[in-house]
């Protein structure tokens, strides 16, 4: 991954030892150290090492007009759990409904959208419970998913959690500090039963007894009185895992003396009080099991990209039979031998189909949903471009947030350094790696066919890109640098100069680019081939903006400067919060700051800054993007959100989207399309012009009048041939524009 984030794992862990405030960076370094654990062990080793605690005096409820519009909520493959064929697969902030009954052809039903990254999810019978954490505050949530193609939320209650285990209309949920018991049995008001001070980050309950894995060991309590549960045994210490089912209970124990050395243990626990180890197996864990029959179903932990089956027919000598690698880190395993099937929840890879008819040889049948880290995004002609890390390029069509969904993807090797992506005409610029070159160009005339164009060798991975014309603008560790992109398939490089730090988030006014690179670094780059620093201070800088002549500088909270004056730039004014902060964007007198939460605090005086209040986001906001009236967040393992505001501080563009041209739904599509007409008056004559320029249909005639705005016209497009088309007329009295994508498949 990022070397910078490598370079400062060691020192963060040492800093954070010592009693003083972590820093961002410090914060991010052990984010990504810990990237190898599944959620719930994640969170616990972040809070454990006092990562997760700088929210005291923020509120815990939201209180500003900040209004979820879109969500794409892929992120890595955490857990899977299903029945039959329906199989539903845990992935940054929502649960995928998938029918696998058709063997050939899987179908996704729905994507479940949660306001925080999932832990687990739990079917039991027609209800799914789902338990997200990272957010805060966390939820519990229940869906009914008789219909999984359209899931309804029936209640939800909020709890901080790790994992959750669910039996009847029970849902159990631990954490560092308690098991809480909650009843569902009225979903639309979910309450707590009870709770006791036992912890840890992974559950399975079974026969009235929940058993719990922690760090300190594997407590066993009695749960047959949901109002009264309490511990009655425990057993052993570094538990990775458990699973209970019948009289044994399967558990992954680490050794803090000898690191990497695991075994799975089987346990008696006919007399839960005493569970009693009967049979193991060295060398062998998981970070997940699935128990059916004589067989146990593993993902990952000591090979972590291996899928194993075990035969546990005889307890007492649980023997490997059969095992198959998968593209990446195993962090959940669901199975359905009837079927010969096995699922995997593979971090990266998403979702690994495993054929078992042969449980001695497992052979990957398939392999869907692949998603990563939402590390930034751009916006170009209603398609937003997400550098999704550890994958590749996400697109989705975000013509209408509120139907935001992925129409193509380019992805690259595992691990990749994908932090940063721009969009200019019919091509994106995007970090890449971990092989060179660091910067890449790849095309995007047909969104749906992303092809690799063509790269250069920049001096390491780009951290932020910005495009001017022909030109791109690159920071990254150490150095701003300057390419030509005047051909894109040739990109090369124009101009370079150091930077005291690693550049990160960067904006570009006029002749000068305002660099986060730890310092707010000011660069003249009125001669691309001579970039030159200026000034370089106000240190403790992860995002910037800049409008006019005031700068709005993160890090933790929010800092205004003056830099009306470049070589010189002074503060106006600072407001703290405890959060760790990675980025800033104004829009009109409001500036939003993306961390656990985005902030949103008043600027109509930069002198004098107010904080207005909070919303919770999926997941840690990394960067953000403001188009007017909306906000793109991305958010780590949470994916994409899209928020709007009637924040009256907020202003819309002087040609605001809805009204600069018809909204064509799909933008993509291999038959027709529905044209929607803004409002604004009526339309005249509106034709469809090839990639050349060529007219080749006449889809509104100039008539008297016109068809009213408003109005939804459907365009036929099965005679045309594959490619890049534009709907050009005028409406309202204006000359407008969309982009129409035509594509050989559905």
């Amino acid at each position: 991954m990022s070397k910078l984030v490598v370079a400062l794992v060691g020192a963060a862990i040492a800093l954070t030892a010592l009693a003083r405030e972590p820093s961002f960076r410090e914060f991010a370094a052990v984010q990504e150290s810990l990237r190898h654990l599944p959620p719930n062990m994640r969170f616990y080793e972040l809070e454990r090492r006092g990562f997760r605690n700088r929210q005291a005096d923020v509120p815990l409820s939201d209180s500003v007009e900040l209004r979820m519009a879109g969500k794409w909520g892929a992120g890595p493959s955490v857990k899977v759990t299903g029945r039959d064929s329906l199989v539903f697969l845990s992935r940054g902030s929502e649960v995928v409904a998938i029918d696998f009954s058709d063997t050939a052809n899987s179908r996704v039903l729905s994507h479940i959208q949660v306001m925080g990254v999932v832990s687990r999810s739990v079917l039991v019978g027609n209800r799914l419970y789902v338990g997200s954490t990272d957010s805060d505050p966390k939820y519990i949530d229940a869906f009914d998913v008789s219909d999984a193609a359209n899931p309804m939320r029936l209640g939800s209650v909020r709890t901080h959690l790790y994992d959750i285990d669910a039996h009847d209309s029970l849902v159990y949920a631990i954490d560092k500090e308690s098991l809480k018991v909650f009843s569902f049995a009225d979903p639309a008001h979910p309450r707590m039963v009870g709770a006791c001070r036992d912890s840890g980050y992974d559950i399975s309950v079974c026969n009235g007894y929940a058993y719990l894995g922690d760090r300190w060991g594997l407590y066993v309590v009695d749960v047959t009185n949901p109002t009264n549960p309490h511990r009655i045994g425990s057993w052993g210490t570094d538990i990775i895992s458990v699973k209970a089912r019948g009289s044994i209970c399967c558990a992954t124990t680490d050794s803090p003396s000898n690191p990497g050395v695991l075994r799975f243990t089987v346990l008696d626990v006919r007399a839960p009080s005493s569970p009693t180890p009967v049979g193991s197996l060295d060398s062998c864990g998981a970070y997940d099991v699935h128990l059916d029959g004589q067989f146990a179903f593993l993902s990952g932990y000591y090979i972590f990209n291996e899928f194993r089956i075990l035969d546990i027919s005889d307890s007492t000598r649980p023997h490997h039979i059969g095992t198959v690698a998968t593209p990446d880190q195993n962090f959940g395993v669901w199975a359905n031998p009837t079927e010969d099937r096995a699922y995997v929840a593979d971090c990266l890879g998403g979702l690994i189909v495993i054929g078992t008819a042969n449980l001695n040889a497992p052979v990957v049948r398939d392999t869907l949903l692949r998603a990563g880290i939402a590390y930034g995004v751009c916006v170009q002609a209603g398609f937003a471009y997400v550098a999704d890390d550890g994958v590749g390029l996400k697109v989705l069509d975000a013509t209408v947030p509120s139907l935001l969904h992925e129409v193509g993807s380019l992805d690259s090797t595992r691990d990749m350094v994908a932090q940063s992506v721009a969009v200019a005409d019919s091509f994106a610029y995007m970090s890449w790696g971990p092989s060179r070159p660091w910067l890449r160009s790849i095309s995007i005339s047909d969104p749906t066919r992303l092809v690799k164009a063509g790269g250069v060798g920049t001096f390491d991975y780009p951290a932020g890109l910005v495009v001017r014309d022909t030109l791109l603008y690159v920071a990254q560790p150490y150095r701003f640098q300057i390419v030509s992109i005047a051909r894109p398939r040739q990109p090369f490089l124009v101009g370079s100069c150091v930077i005291q730090d690693a550049g990160a988030d960067f904006v570009l006014k006029d002749s000068l680019a305002y660099v986060a690179a730890m310092y707010l670094t000011i660069i003249n780059v009125s001669k691309p081939d001579s970039p030159r620093v200026i000034s370089s201070g106000l240190s403790a800088v992860s995002g910037l903006d800049v409008v006019d002549t005031i700068a709005y500088l993160a890090f933790d909270g929010l800092r205004t400067a003056s830099v009306a004056n470049p070589a010189a730039p002074y503060l106006l004014d600072s407001v703290s919060v405890t959060d760790f902060i990675t980025d800033v964007a104004v829009m009109d007198t409001l500036a939003v700051l993306s961390g656990r939460k985005l902030y949103v605090f008043s600027v109509a005086d930069p002198r004098n800054i107010r904080l207005l209040g909070t919303w919770t986001a999926p997941g840690w906001a990394y960067r953000l993007l403001c188009e007017p009236p909306y906000i793109y967040a991305a958010c780590w393992d949470g994916g994409v959100c899209i928020l709007e505001t009637t924040q009256t501080g907020i202003s819309e563009p002087a040609a605001p989207r809805g009204r600069a041209s018809p909204v064509v739904l799909p933008s993509v599509t291999a038959s027709s399309v529905r044209v929607v007409l803004p409002e604004g008056g009526c339309a005249g004559g509106l034709k469809l012009f090839d990639a050349t320029g060529k007219e080749v249909m006449r889809v509104i005639s100039a008539g008297p009048g016109g068809p009213e705005t408003g109005l939804v016209q459907t365009v036929d497009l099965a005679g045309l041939p594959v490619g890049v088309y534009v709907l050009r007329g005028r409406v309202g009295g204006e000359t407008m524009t969309a982009k129409v994508i035509k594509t050989s498949r559905r």
